[in-house]
């Protein structure tokens, strides 16, 4: 049956966006702030997980009402990709306390630590990273390809993931694909994309 033929309702939100806990221009409450205020539904947070900005989960459990909740998570990295770059991967549902990257903590590895940790494990805006299926068949756990980022695709016209799960499926992998901001506030690089899940209640 189609999503859009049962019964239920459907949230909009975004699952990738900064704050100044890590690169981003505004703090927690503000990005917050800004998509309660546009209508969406819920937010994840997901600053980078780094030890330049001591591996932040950030804790946005006081900005929720209502009608807006937050999701707890992260971008994490680890090396390396095919192209000898930093990974980066969005884990959406990390415990507060989730432990740091350790010391030679390779991306598989970290990816299958997030996932075991209950969190929703997406590949990041592939294009921008010059993902390869060698890298993405690298990280089994993948939940999601981010198939589209509206900061990569504003700044380098490289949001576009759809080759990346085109390949994934093909290849009989089992993932979705998620659309998002990747908002840092430096510019005009929020709410340009989102992703709608369909609840049977509200």
């Amino acid at each position: 049956m189609s999503a859009f033929s049962t019964p239920g309702r459907f949230f909009k939100g975004n699952m990738h966006t900064h704050s100044n806990r890590s690169d981003g221009a505004r703090d927690a409450e503000s990005v917050c702030a800004v998509y309660r205020d546009a209508g969406y539904d819920f937010l994840a947070l997901t600053d980078h997980f780094l030890a330049r900005y001591q591996f932040p989960v950030v804790d946005t459990r006081s900005y929720r009402t209502r009608s807006f909740t937050t999701l707890l998570g992260a971008e994490v990295h680890a090396p390396e990709t095919g192209l000898g770059e930093l990974w980066h991967i969005l884990s959406i549902g990390l415990p507060l306390d989730f432990a740091p990257t350790a010391e030679g903590e390779l991306a598989a590895g970290l990816a299958q630590r997030c996932a075991d940790a209950g969190a929703f494990v997406a590949l990041a805006h592939p294009a921008w990273s010059g993902l390869a299926i060698a890298d993405a068949d690298s990280i089994g756990c993948a939940h999601a390809v981010e198939i589209y980022n509206h900061r990569s695709a504003i700044r380098t016209d490289r949001g576009d993931g759809w080759y990346l799960l085109d390949q994934l499926l093909a290849r009989g992998k089992r993932l979705t694909g998620c659309a998002n901001d990747d908002a840092h506030f430096h510019g005009d690089d929020a709410l340009g994309g989102w992703v709608m899940v369909k609840a049977e209640r509200n």
